[in-house]
């Protein structure tokens, strides 16, 4: 079922060619039903047609139109309650075409369709006109002229003219079974098919077979079919057959150019269009543009807008109408002002217009106040891309269903991945064959999806470069590992004097006898310090005096007589603390006696003894100090210890000098993969392509190309070092790294894939004679060696990025001279235009995005444009939206653009009309603004003659 299409411009519509009412007199069970309750109704019969998406019908009932006017106004009656909101159960718009089924003398039928403006009275006097002789809506008669005078008769009422179900009974090819033969009188048949006016032929089955008599005068007609439909039951009911036409609104000037246009351009069968889906639009599409206050465009009280196709959508005007601004426009929308080289023509002239121009003889097409809004369809939901001159503002706004307004998007990017647009202003696709592929390539890497490819290799260098890092960190930490080692082992023999002649045993004793000696000479002195704390204690007990007068001896007696005993009981314990204490001192006195007796005090002795020895010893040995032995054991202890993490430190360095490696070898693989990747696409996409071909050559062998890219990459300047990097002169071989590694290569044929690992070889040979000479060796010459010592001095890093430097791809564009897919020559021999012609080929091969281009007609032969870009049009707009700024008519007329946009001057830019090609007026626009109009409508149109 066809649906409601809300974009400007031609469409399709599902058409039925042939329909009948109870007006004709062979529907039985509707005749039998009339004067009954189960009559068919005019609402019942619309609804039906209705309910089966069919957008346009014919009404073509038998040599009558009496039914015409009876459903025109049921159809009126039914739109006027959809329009107050109450639509009919079912109700969709349906555009009825007037027609009649007429019985033509020679006993075939022929249908003549009319305007749906068109009445019943203009099917009578067309009756009237052809003399038809039968019954109204019975084919008991034909028409008393000749078939031909009844073409022409249609023709001047200004109606179509369409041989009905010439494939079956009463058709005017049906063949003789089994043969080509037409049934019907051959010259008849010729004289009906050579009228002008017919232009397409109603077959019941495409598979129908095809009479001698059309390939014999080589004659070619639109196929429609439609469901003749005599009844609601079986199976030619609505909807069962049926024909896409492709109009800008349903009429019978639609109609007419549609046939013209003829299969697969404006005309589809229903059983040939297996597959076909006339409203899927692209993925990603603009469905508006609106510049408002620019320098020339959009002053006033309302924007200049421009409402879009989904498909091909032109853009004519003359010089100076505002055509480019548009494409200005969209490049500041979708953030793309850096895809312009500013050296290139076309950059220079986007940024003279990219500029707010302060006086009137200043350059610039913006304003201070300059705003531009992009609608963008995207995944079924559309966006706004808004740029402002000032830069205030959200940049992207997202439709909201719930609230049915645009609202700030949640994301702010905008990405050709978020919004996909290729743009390709005026000049700029000529460039792309110039002398630098760097342009073609980023074309190419785009279209062929190598960002992935392109992250892996980004990120294998970023690890590889953070390990290299890793490794430098380490060795630095590594650095003092051999003067530790040293220490460590003067150290240790120092330790061996100690150890070697028993002396670590003697200094052990010796300092554990003297911390015991120094440990018991505490405790003695502890003790003596206790008992002096007791004598001082004992000092302190003295029972205080009771205040004079506070007791009488005689009436308080009891009381005195305890505070007295209480005060013996104090001197008592003074007494015995003073004892204790004296005690105290007495024990200690003997108990030093005994241990200075004791073997243990000899052993102390003979321990100091053997020290003294032990130290006269060591001082004849040149040891000064026989204490230093355990700051020696400590100082072994931690030399140990710092080793050992210096080992670790050392294995971890091994890791990473294999992890590095491992990461250099998928960098190669990395570089290597986005070279696979732009390969397939090129071969993938242009397989077959007859204008246009395009190899990779891995790595190149542009030896400019390769010095260019090293003298970037280690900062040396042009015209320096010639003799090391790359000299050629005339008469003398290439000399110079670059040289040595291009000197066994063919440059003229297409390396194939043991060239790549060859040249990847000898890449590698070079590098390891950079890095040689950045650590001091040798290679090259005197100045040459010392530029790249010091800079690897000066940046550890250096050498890292020489390791991951890669020559850019290269590319081989041939071109084919006549377009035919022969004799491809190298695009370096070619012209301006067949240079241009290949680059735009290859920008039509491939790609869903939306495609704007800006005149690509610019120093293309006329040949070249119909061959090439009407071709490819007619191809790409099926899977792509394509908005195209165009002074060639061919470019608009016979690629079939839905939309055109005309621009004028009149002291703004602005849109003068907007049509399709189906409009008479915008044809006479399109003949009037371009030069060849009418030469390539009658191109288009061959049977059109002078009218366009």
């Amino acid at each position: 079922m066809s649906q409601p299409w809300p974009y400007p411009g031609a469409r399709w519509w599902k058409f039925d060619f042939h329909t009948h009412t109870p007006a004709s007199r062979d529907t039985g069970a509707w005749q039998a039903a009339i004067g009954t309750p189960n009559a068919l109704t005019p609402h019942t019969w619309l609804l039906k047609y209705m309910a089966a998406g069919i957008d346009c019908v014919a009404v073509t009932d038998h040599n009558t139109g009496e039914w015409i006017d009876t459903l025109k106004a049921a159809y009126a009656e039914m739109k006027r309650e959809a329009d107050a909101g109450a639509p009919p159960a079912g109700f969709r718009e349906l555009h009825l075409f007037p027609g009649v089924e007429i019985s033509v003398q020679g006993g075939f039928h022929l249908l003549a369709i009319f305007d749906p403006s068109a009445t019943s009275q203009a099917i009578s006097d067309l009756l009237a006109r052809v003399d038809y002789d039968g019954t109204r809506g019975d084919s008991d008669g034909v028409t008393r002229i000749g078939a031909a005078q009844v073409v022409e008769r249609i023709l001047a009422a200004g109606g179509l003219a369409i041989p009905a179900h010439v494939d079956g009974d009463k058709g005017l090819l049906q063949v003789e079974p089994g043969t080509r033969k037409c049934l019907m009188d051959t010259t008849t048949v010729k004289q009906v098919l050579q009228e002008p006016g017919i232009l397409a032929l109603e077959w019941a089955a495409a598979s129908s077979p095809v009479p001698m008599v059309l390939d014999e005068r080589k004659l070619h007609f639109a196929s429609v079919v439609g469901s003749d439909c005599h009844s609601f039951q079986g199976s030619a009911v609505p909807g069962s057959r049926y024909t896409w036409i492709k109009m800008a609104k349903p009429s019978a000037e639609g109609l007419r150019l549609a046939l013209l246009d003829g299969q697969e351009v404006s005309v589809r069968r229903s059983d040939e269009s297996s597959g076909f889906a006339p409203f899927n639009a692209p993925e990603h599409f603009i469905e508006s543009i609106e510049i408002r206050d620019a320098r020339y465009m959009g002053r006033g009280r309302l924007p200049a807008s421009l409402l879009l196709n989904p498909y091909f959508n032109a853009l004519i005007g003359g010089r100076g109408t505002g055509k480019s601004t548009i494409v200005h426009a969209l490049r500041l929308a979708y953030r793309r002002e850096k895809e312009l080289s500013p050296n290139s023509e076309a950059g220079q002239t986007f940024n003279r217009f990219n500029k707010v121009a302060k006086t009137r003889s200043d350059e610039g097409g913006l304003r201070a106040d300059t705003a531009i809004q992009v609608q963008v369809h995207r995944d079924g939901t559309s966006y706004r891309l808004v740029w402002r001159q000032d830069g205030q503002g959200h940049v992207v706004e997202e439709w909201d269903a719930a609230t049915g307004s645009f609202k700030p998007s949640a994301s702010q990017a905008v990405t050709e991945q978020r919004f996909p647009l290729r743009l390709f202003s005026q000049g700029q696709i000529a460039a792309l064959a110039g002398d630098s592929q760097q342009a073609l390539l980023k074309v190419i890497d785009n279209a062929a999806g190598t960002q992935s490819q392109q992250a892996a290799f980004e990120e294998a260098k970023r690890a590889f470069l953070a390990a290299r890092a890793q490794m430098r960190e380490l060795e630095g930490k590594l650095q003092g590992r051999e003067s530790l080692t040293l220490a460590l082992q003067d150290i240790r023999r120092k330790l061996a004097r100690f150890e070697g002649a028993d002396h670590a045993a003697v200094l052990k004793n010796y300092q554990r006898t003297s911390r015991q000696s120094r440990e018991l000479e505490r405790q003695f002195e502890a003790s003596a310090e206790l008992a002096a704390r007791l004598t001082g204690l004992a000092a302190d007990l003295l029972a205080e005096d009771l205040p004079a007068g506070l007791f009488d001896p005689d009436e308080d007696g009891p009381a005195l007589s305890l505070v007295q005993a209480l005060h013996a009981a104090i001197d008592k314990a003074r007494q015995e603390v003073e004892s204790t204490a004296a005690g105290l001192l007495a024990r200690r006195q003997v108990l030093r006696g005994e241990m200075e007796a004791s073997p243990w005090f000899v052993r102390i002795d003979a321990a100091k003894a053997a020290y003294d020895q032990l130290k006269a010893d060591l001082q004849q040995q040149g040891v000064s100090d026989p204490s230093e032995y355990g700051r020696l054991v400590q100082e072994n202890q931690r030399l140990e210890a710092e080793l050992k993490r210096l080992e670790t430190l050392q294995k971890q360095h091994a890791d990473l000098r294999e992890k590095a490696n491992a990461l250099l070898e998928q960098v190669q693989s990395a570089r290597r993969a986005i070279g696979v990747q732009r390969g397939t696409f090129l071969r993938t996409t242009l397989q077959g392509n007859p204008f246009v071909r395009i190899e990779l050559i891995p790595y190149s062998r542009d030896a400019q190309g390769i010095e260019r890219s090293l003298r970037e990459l280690l900062g040396a300047a042009d015209g320096k070092y010639v003799d090391d990097l790359y000299q050629e002169q005339e008469g003398v071989l290439p000399r110079g790294l670059v040289a040595d590694l291009l000197e066994t290569f063919n440059l003229g044929e297409q390396p194939s894939t043991s060239d790549t690992a060859a040249f990847e070889q000898a890449l590698g040979t070079q590098k390891m004679r950079l890095l040689h000479a950045c650590r001091g060796q040798a290679e090259f010459g005197g100045w040459f060696n010392k530029f790249l010592k010091a800079e690897a001095d000066k940046r550890p890093e250096f050498i890292d990025h020489i390791l991951c430097w890669f020559p850019e791809d290269g590319l081989q564009v041939e071109y084919s001279r006549k377009g035919d897919g022969q004799d491809f020559q190298s695009i370096g021999q070619a012209s301006a235009g067949q240079r241009a012609a290949a680059m735009l080929a290859f920008l039509l091969a491939h790609g869903n995005e939306p495609l704007v281009l800006d005149q690509p007609e610019d120093d293309l032969d006329n040949h070249l444009i119909y061959g090439l870009v009407v071709q490819q049009i007619r191809s790409n707009k099926l899977r792509r939206q394509l908005i195209i700024v165009t002074h060639n008519p061919n470019i608009v007329v016979n690629g079939d653009a839905e939309l055109i946009h005309v621009l004028d001057f009149n002291h703004q830019c602005h849109v003068k009309q907007t049509g399709s090609l189906q409009d008479k007026a915008m044809r006479s626009e399109v003949c009037q603004v371009m030069e060849g109009g009418e030469e390539a409508f009658e191109r288009r149109y061959q049977r059109l003659g002078r009218e366009v």
